[in-house]
């Protein structure tokens, strides 16, 4: 067994030193990636840029169904009182 083992062994030693510059260069190879991948925080800052206009939009609908309403109630005010007028000086 020995025999095989010093047979092989000076086949593998190569291959051995191969297989380490290989794991040494992508180890430091993804490092690298990692210290420069900045995607998941422009993720983050993009989803909580939605979810601000979001809200944006929810409160400028929220304003427009207001002012719609008040519009709306001072068309109808403004109407009867237009009416009343009317009647006011064409039947007295």
């Amino acid at each position: 067994m020995s025999k095989v083992f010093n047979r092989f062994m000076p086949a593998f030693i190569p291959l051995l030193f191969e297989v380490m510059r290989h794991l040494r260069r992508d180890s430091n190879h993804n490092s690298n990636i990692k210290k420069n991948d900045k995607t998941t925080e422009k993720l983050g800052t993009i989803e909580h840029l939605m979810v601000r206009l979001e809200k944006k939009v929810q409160l400028n609908r929220d304003v427009y169904n207001k002012s719609f309403n008040q519009l709306r109630w001072w068309l109808i005010i403004n109407s009867a009182l237009l009416i009343a007028i009317l009647v006011k000086l064409f039947f007295y």
